[in-house]
């Protein structure tokens, strides 16, 4: 982590050093790039100074993901109470080899807890602190994108500073003094539009993810132990049901039982 942090910390140096020797002296392509270097360049260094690069490789596998993510909620209960049936019926063997089948994930490692013989309380503690872990990494790089985001306008504020120096100390015509104040707000520009237009979304993005995502943990672990206590496959869908759309879950259609009213003459018969 610290021979990171000093490369990250001489790449900043040289973007720096760099800008204030560029001479761009028109609006341009040269321009651009000199101030997406300042903003972009440097926002990547300054989070790499803060963050390992695991870290950022983890934002971004996890921005993927939170735009492929699907609402799976009722196929999570569906295979749950799949699950119930037949840990019900043909006991744990089956089971264990209906895991095996299981993409990784909360549920899995729970049915193989419940085939490997755990108490009820330690299957909660681990799919616990399993779900706090992930929900720990979620986190971390939600705060990654949130401080990107903060970094970028002043970086582009610094870029466009740099820009103001260089100009004020080379300038001999006041009156291309215009030109050049074009060139230098270039990166306070990109900074603003990095800032509001990627990185707070992409943050916002993130955060929306990890609440359905929590969510979804809350219901698998609900289920796996309803599973350990071998409760009937009908109840641990009704209660599964009931919790997802206690939580929140928008177009939830709950199999209630059907109660069918009798008018008072009839009760009293």
């Amino acid at each position: 982590m610290i021979r990171q942090a000093i490369c990250a910390l001489l790449l900043l140096t040289a973007i720096f050093v760099m800008t204030f020797n560029l001479e761009v002296k028109e609006m341009g392509p040269a321009s651009n790039l000199c101030a997406l270097l300042i903003v972009l360049g440097g926002t990547f260094a300054a989070t790499l100074i803060a963050y390992p690069l695991k870290k950022l490789a983890w934002t971004t596998r996890l921005l993927k993901k939170s735009f492929t993510f699907r609402e799976e909620m009722n196929s999570t209960i569906e295979t749950i109470v799949s699950l119930a049936q037949i840990y019900r019926k043909k006991g744990v063997r089956p089971l264990e080899q209906e895991a095996n089948h299981l993409p990784p994930g909360l549920l899995k490692t729970g049915i193989e807890l419940i085939a490997y013989h755990y108490s009820r309380d330690k299957i909660e503690q681990i799919l616990h602190k399993e779900a706090l872990c992930t929900h720990n990494q979620c986190e971390t790089a939600h705060k990654m994108l949130y401080n990107m985001a903060r970094l970028a306008p002043a970086l582009g504020l610094a870029g466009t500073i740099i820009s103001l120096i260089r100009i004020f100390g080379h300038i001999s015509d006041p009156q291309n003094l215009i030109g050049y104040m074009a060139v230098a707000l270039l990166s306070t520009f990109y900074g603003v539009i990095l800032a509001n237009v990627c990185f707070v979304p992409l943050s916002n993005k993130l955060r929306e993810f990890m609440d359905q995502n929590e969510l979804q943990m809350d219901i698998v672990q609900e289920g796996i132990l309803d599973l350990c206590d071998q409760e009937h496959p009908r109840a641990i869908r009704y209660k599964l049901e009931t919790l997802s759309a206690t939580m929140g879950m928008p177009n939830r259609t709950l199999n209630r039982p059907n109660l069918v009213l009798l008018p008072s003459h009839e009760q009293a018969k």
